[in-house]
């Protein structure tokens, strides 16, 4: 099995679950089987980009979240990060403001590197 196969389910089984959306219903909104998207989630199957690009848009992340390794020109730079703006990004501003502040607080109370 491919690495980036695995690194490409993992991503959109992220992603489906901080969404809340069960195999299901991803399955049922691509026309698809819900095997064969556990075979995406698990890497041992890759679908088309058409797919994946559907995929992206019903799980609202951009096809380079998914693809993060295979795109040179992210504009975040790297799978921690990616995963933390995928879990604020549906957050109401309010909310987002507030973990804006707490994670100020926390930077500035780390020791200097």
């Amino acid at each position: 099995m491919s690495d980036y196969k695995r690194q490409i389910g993992a991503r959109v089984k992220n992603a489906r679950t901080m969404r809340g959306i069960t195999q299901e219903t991803l399955a049922e909104k691509l026309d698809v089987s819900v095997s064969c998207i556990s075979r995406i989630e698990t890497g041992s199957s890759i679908c088309s980009i058409k797919t994946l690009l559907s995929i992206s848009e019903i799980l609202d992340v951009g096809i380079e979240y998914l693809l993060y390794d295979f795109v040179t020109n992210h504009v975040v730079t790297d799978p921690l990060s990616s995963e933390i703006l995928l879990t604020i990004e549906p957050m109401p501003d309010n909310y987002k403001e507030h973990i804006l502040r707490v994670i100020h607080s926390l930077y500035q109370s780390l020791p200097p590197t």
